[in-house]
């Protein structure tokens, strides 16, 4: 497939690249090194996504090629790039400039990814739609520049947890050690992603984690948030993320959900898990998808329902 899938980056002689709403470090990586390539071979891409970009990865090389998509943009393509969506509808608005006779390209290493592109690569064996993208370029004799390994580095370090995931492999070791000869920092890198909360975030950080509840003696954590919560925080704060991310520390929990009222009678579901809990399979019963140890669903009703239909679903898996 990756064959393929070079073939139409060089035949087609225009793209949109895009990736799910709310992007992550792997996601906005991948696209913008796409981007990148693609504009180093002549051809005329946009980078699309439906929300802004997140102010915390405002620090990423050629983030000035991220574009809010407004419904207003007069641009059509031969091709459309999907990365990191396991389903389309996870590229928001974006569908609106997908044609019948635009080329879709799904490139992608979720599990629970449907293959609804033209090409699909999907490859849940790799830790992070960055690495897939590696191996995608390599094909393509790509000129790799310092921006483009950076930009590839920050999704595989952020997807594998800082390499400390399951999902970390040899091969992703190799592809870390290819992008490094650019010789750029780590450390910096590394603060960048993961030491910037901002002092004034702290207090209300702490205040949400004192609503956390713990269920089936202490091995589930959930928090149950309302849309407001995020807002009283600074923009350089992904509250979810921190959450997690000190969650995972706590010694016997399995099972980490973060239950969150988007809408009326719309709730969004995050799941994390350990210790061979597959929330992949939890989400999919609920529309969603994702990873065996991180995925997400959004379900209809009051967030009191939907914390009790998660719940009870995780106790049978329990």
């Amino acid at each position: 497939m990756e064959k393929k899938i070079v073939g139409v980056l060089r035949k087609y002689k225009s793209f949109i690249v895009t990736m799910h709403t709310s992007p992550d470090p792997d996601a906005l990586g991948a696209a913008l090194a796409m981007t990148l390539f693609l504009k180093s071979i002549g051809k005329k891409v946009r980078l699309f996504n439906e929300d802004p970009c997140p102010s915390w990865l405002r620090f990423m090389p050629r983030i000035n090629l991220y574009e809010q998509y407004t419904g207003k943009e007069k641009f059509s393509a031969d091709a459309v790039i999907s990365l990191d969506c396991g389903d389309l509808e996870r590229v928001g608005k974006v569908r609106e400039v997908i044609s019948r006779n635009t080329t879709i390209i799904n490139i992608d290493h979720h599990v629970t990814n449907v293959h609804f592109g033209h090409y699909n690569h999907v490859q849940p064996k790799y830790s992070s739609t960055s690495e897939i993208l590696y191996q995608i370029l390599k094909k393509a004799r790509c000129r790799f520049t310092k921006d483009m390994a950076i930009l590839l580095y920050l999704g595989i370090l952020t997807d594998t947890g800082s390499f400390g995931f399951d999902c970390t492999s040899s091969h992703t070791h190799e592809v870390i050690a290819d992008l490094l000869k650019f010789n750029f920092s780590v450390s910096d890198l590394y603060r960048q992603v993961y030491e910037t909360m901002p002092k004034e975030d702290l207090r209300p950080f702490l205040s949400i984690i004192h609503r956390l509840e713990l269920h089936f003696n202490e091995r589930v954590a959930c928090l149950v948030m309302d849309e407001k919560d995020d807002e009283i925080f600074s923009g350089d704060f992904d509250l979810r993320d921190k959450v997690f991310g000190f969650l995972r520390s706590v010694k016997g929990l399995e099972v980490i959900v973060i239950i969150t009222k988007k809408e009326k009678k719309r709730v969004r579901i995050n799941f994390r898990s350990r210790n061979g809990f597959d929330v992949a399979k939890l989400a999919e019963k609920f529309g969603g998808g994702g990873h065996m140890k991180a995925s997400g669903c959004f379900l209809d009703g009051s967030l009191s329902s939907a914390k009790a239909r998660i719940l009870r679903e995780i106790g049978k898996g329990l």
